[in-house]
């Protein structure tokens, strides 16, 4: 698929259903494959506020503060995944989490 193309109806959906945590969460991976992290952080905050209970949404927004080097908010983030992501089921490896808390506290 297109990414401008996917980017682009992603877009036409949200202004639809500005809220919706999945369409700017699907948003947010477009950007963040395309290494656009600025745009990914704003995206996945906005799927975060909606969600606040998805160990998901605060992982990827964690990853997406780490790639712009706010190390402090990465690391809450990543804690407040691994927090969330006891009480139901996530898609991250939480040693890997853990061990990129550790290196991000050195």
């Amino acid at each position: 698929i297109d990414p401008l193309q996917s980017e682009s109806r992603l877009k036409n959906l949200i202004a639809m259903q500005p809220e919706s945590a999945p369409l700017n969460f699907s948003l947010g991976n477009q950007f963040a494959a395309q290494s656009r992290w600025e745009d990914a952080q704003q995206a996945y905050f906005k799927a975060y506020a909606a969600e606040p209970e998805n160990p998901d949404f605060a992982f990827n927004l964690a990853i997406s503060l780490d790639q712009l080097r706010q190390r402090k908010l990465a690391l809450e983030y990543y804690q407040r995944a691994l927090n969330l992501g006891e009480g139901r089921p996530s898609n991250f490896d939480r040693a890997q989490v853990t061990a990129r808390m550790q290196e991000l506290q050195r």
